[in-house]
């Protein structure tokens, strides 16, 4: 059976390395949605194959002891900087090491999706295996699980065949497999990789702080706070931890009771709708609708009458989270009560965080008490973004509003203001709707506003 991530061994003879390595050695075949990540150019061989010698058990260890965080934790999206060195560790699989050559693959996941990025070799590159194959595809994060299962059982299997029943990646894949059938340490380390440390590896109390807190306002919630508040090395967790183990500011009052009537729908999109930017969009349609907001911009008093807010309070106000990394909506109960928290100051910027949050009220877990807007490139951070470009800027008359000149940096400028957004949030809706094909590599990303 064809598995949309898959990697099949086949066995060869090696006299280099550990016994492990020795046995473990194959000619490796990768694919991902069918699409060769091991196609390479072979000096040894002189010739091009679809397979390449490698060792599966130190690839079979990355694989294991990344599993937390090839499966939860997001690229880094606070900064449009390369991700850190750590970070490609864990996601890209030349991180597997044992001196190897390993295919450029990358793993980007958003929890739900992992984006399988595989790069060629350098032109001029003087390894003796160039690797070919180009191109960008999507995993369902189960399918994605379970082409690494069967890899590593695969391996485990070979090493049991000649007599090693006891190595390291036996006694790790065998912890691995405790704690994944067990919701309270499955959900700790969750919590870990979502902050960007291997296991065990947190500042102390950390973890457990984010544990006690999705108690209070929810794990979901929680979850993409702790995704928002990854930053390793930088000095910055420990301070943010403390802000929230204080009273919140008091932001301001405001309600989301104007979308309740559509969490039936909204339901059933989130159910039948594949990607997360497909469900915002579909559900800022639908809000529009609902709400009766036609095809054109929405004011600032129209969208503050639905919010709670006055025009002012969209206009400009106070950044009550604007060091902390996110901003906040926070319920009061299940009647829409809410108090905002925003972390810009700028009027497209509070337009843009607002609408955000009546998209994620009809996305969340109805059991969140926080609704976290942030930078990260989690589902619910691209579900989010996507419902309020649309929202805010729908494509279709956006595009209309923008005929041919889609990439005129001054009628772009025009249609910001005209829609009350960002220019970066108009040229995000229109690289992620396809309008710019050549553009939008990035594909359901909504990374900024």
């Amino acid at each position: 059976m064809n598995r949309p991530f898959s990697l099949e061994p086949q066995w060869q003879p090696s006299d280099h390395g550990t016994e492990e390595v020795r046995q473990t050695t194959a000619l490796l075949r990768i694919t991902v949605n069918g699409r060769l990540a091991t196609r390479a150019d072979n000096d040894w061989t002189r010739s091009v194959g679809e397979a390449v010698p490698l060792s599966c058990y130190p690839l079979a260890i990355w694989l294991a002891s990344s599993w937390w965080r090839l499966i939860w934790e997001p690229t880094p999206g606070e900064t449009r900087d390369e991700p850190s060195v750590e970070w490609r560790m864990a996601h890209e699989m030349a991180g597997a090491g044992g001196g190897f050559l390993w295919p450029p693959l990358c793993f980007d996941t958003d929890g739900e999706v992992v984006t399988v990025r595989c790069q060629p070799s350098a032109e001029d590159a003087s390894e003796p295996v160039r690797y070919l194959g180009h191109f960008r595809e999507l995993v369902p994060v189960a399918d994605f699980a379970r082409g690494i299962e069967a890899f590593v059982q695969l391996v485990l299997a070979r090493l049991d065949s000649v007599g090693i029943r006891e190595s390291e990646l036996h006694l790790l894949w065998r912890e691995l497999s405790v704690e994944r059938g067990e919701a309270e340490a499955a959900a700790f380390r969750r919590l870990e990789a979502l902050l960007g440390f291997e296991p065990d590896e947190a500042p102390d109390g950390v973890a457990d702080f984010f544990q006690r807190l999705s108690l209070e306002v929810g794990e979901e919630a929680v979850a993409e706070v702790a995704a928002a508040f990854a930053r390793p090395g930088s000095g910055l967790l420990r301070d943010r931890v403390l802000f929230l183990e204080r009273p919140l500011p008091a932001g301001l009052q405001g309600s989301l009771a104007s979308v309740l009537g559509l969490r039936e729908d909204a339901r059933w999109i989130c159910r039948s709708v594949a990607t997360p930017w497909d469900r915002g969009r579909d559900l800022a349609r639908g809000v529009r609708k609902f709400l009766g907001f036609g095809s054109g911009p929405l004011p600032d008093d129209r969208l503050g009458e639905i919010l709670g807010l006055t025009t002012e309070h969209l206009a400009r106000g106070a950044a009550s989270l604007g060091k902390v990394g996110l901003s906040l909506a926070v319920k009061s109960g299940d009647l829409g009560e809410v108090r905002f928290l925003f972390r810009r100051s700028s009027r497209t910027g509070r337009r843009f965080e607002a609408a955000r949050w009546l998209g994620d009220v009809l996305m969340a877990p109805p059991g969140d008490r926080w609704l976290p807007a942030t930078d990260t490139k989690t589902a619910r951070q691209k579900g989010q973004r996507a419902f309020a470009a649309e929202l805010l800027a729908p494509i279709e008359p956006l595009a209309s509003f923008l005929g041919k000149e889609l990439n005129d940096p001054e009628r772009i400028e025009e249609a910001g203001d005209y829609f009350g957004v960002s220019t970066w949030a108009i040229n995000s809706q229109l690289d992620n709707q396809g309008l710019r094909p050549s553009l939008s590599a990035s594909a359901g990303s909504y990374s900024g506003y």
